[in-house]
């Protein structure tokens, strides 16, 4: 089988963006304003990030959009892009 380059880095960005976000709910109150905030902050990082660096591979040719429709934002999907919305070329 061979490996989605998409789908690791989507997951194992996805698994460092949790641990961050459990991080910031142990120190802080999930309810308040900052709390938040810093969340939308983590995860607009994270997700924008993940369109940039899938947009140059795409150029690259590395890899092309997935038939499943989904986006980096809407999370793990059981389909060969794990979610990504790309797969290998």
């Amino acid at each position: 089988m061979i490996n989605q380059i998409a789908k690791a880095i989507y997951h194992k960005e996805l698994a460092i963006m949790k641990k961050i976000l459990d991080l910031m709910a142990f120190k802080f109150d999930q309810r308040t304003n900052e709390y938040k905030y810093m969340k939308k902050q983590v995860m607009d990082y994270t997700y924008e990030g993940l369109k940039k660096l899938f947009s140059q591979l795409e150029t690259d040719k590395l890899i092309k959009k997935c038939s499943c429709g989904t986006n980096v934002r809407k999370g793990y999907k059981p389909c060969t892009c794990g979610g990504s919305g790309y797969i290998n070329t």
